[in-house]
């Protein structure tokens, strides 16, 4: 489930904090960053108990509307479609879910949160909720509808954003990508599993799992040596003057090129200036660009970065 590019982010804060402490602990850092990316599990399942309380906001909105007064009896109605969402169903039924949300005590705090209550009534506000309760009840419709409530309500509605980056310092960045993992999820879903389907892992296979561990450790076993090489290309440049996010960036970038036989130099190096747009200077892109084609052509004459498979390119 979790990507390559987060990967390189957690990796990348982790490896700050490691270089910034007064007394660098490896353990201890490590540590932090397993517990970073395990973090970006808890938010995945956060945002499929949202589902499931939105539905639980569906129908005691539906229950206090039956019990008013209301000229239109009808009017509680429009809200079935959903509260009776199958694919809401199942995601309240999954034991995965259940599981994760006891071991790590996971919960919205309802019903006082406030975003379930704006995500709902923008939900119910739409053209295109209007659109799937006047269309035939049927699964499919039921996943598209899921589908557009978590791609088009939740993924712009900023308290859910607040919310997270409230709860928990390790959500800040993992938020808008484990939306997208949990439409996915959903797409996947089975109508005849009455729990929908299983959960995606943290871990793709065991090969993600491995680079996960490989880009901070070996970025910190090989930092010294690896230096090397990027101060050689530095040419007129002071590592004194280059921002620090810069440098451990290279030295991430040069460990990637040189453990990773599998992953593109080209990947890799659009990876990291991508990712020094994010997180660095407005400079930092080009420069890094520059300094890596650089080293990347120097180890590639050098035979210190051999790619195999599909990482020829």
């Amino acid at each position: 489930m979790i990507s390559r590019r987060l990967i390189r982010i957690k990796a990348l804060q982790a490896l700050y904090a490691y270089k910034k402490s007064a007394k660098p602990d490896f353990v201890h850092h490590y540590k932090e960053y397993e517990r970073s990316l395990q973090k970006t599990y808890e938010l995945y399942c956060m945002l499929l108990l949202l589902l499931t309380e939105l539905q639980h906001f569906a129908f005691a909105r539906i229950d206090r509307l039956k019990n008013k007064n209301y000229k239109k009896d009808d009017t509680w109605q429009v809200l079935l479609p959903f509260a009776e969402n199958k694919i809401l169903e199942q995601v309240a039924q999954n034991k995965m879910l259940q599981k994760c949300a006891s071991d790590y005590k996971l919960s919205w705090n309802t019903p006082q949160n406030p975003v379930i209550k704006e995500v709902f009534n923008a939900a119910v506000e739409t053209d295109w909720y209007k659109i799937y309760t006047e269309h035939k009840k049927s699964y499919e419709n039921d996943k598209k509808f899921v589908r557009a409530l978590l791609s088009k309500v939740v993924y712009y509605t900023e308290s859910v954003y607040s919310f997270f980056e409230d709860t928990s310092i390790y959500w800040n960045d993992a938020d808008e990508y484990m939306i997208s993992m949990v439409e996915k999820t959903v797409r996947d879903f089975d109508e005849h599993n009455p729990q929908g389907g299983d959960l995606l892992p943290l871990y793709k296979d065991v090969d993600i799992q491995l680079f996960a561990r490989d880009i901070f450790t070996e970025t910190v076993n090989n930092w010294a040596a690896y230096n090397k090489h990027i101060v050689a290309a530095l040419r007129n440049w002071e590592l004194d003057r280059i921002a620090e996010i810069d440098i451990i960036l290279m030295q991430m970038a040069v460990t990637e090129a040189i453990q990773c036989a599998e992953i593109p130099v080209a990947v890799t190096l659009n990876e990291y200036i991508e990712i020094a747009k994010l997180y660095s200077t407005d400079k930092s892109s080009i420069f890094i660009n520059g300094i890596l084609h650089g080293v990347f052509s120097t180890l590639q004459q050098q035979n210190i970065i051999v790619k195999t498979g599909r990482g020829l390119v």
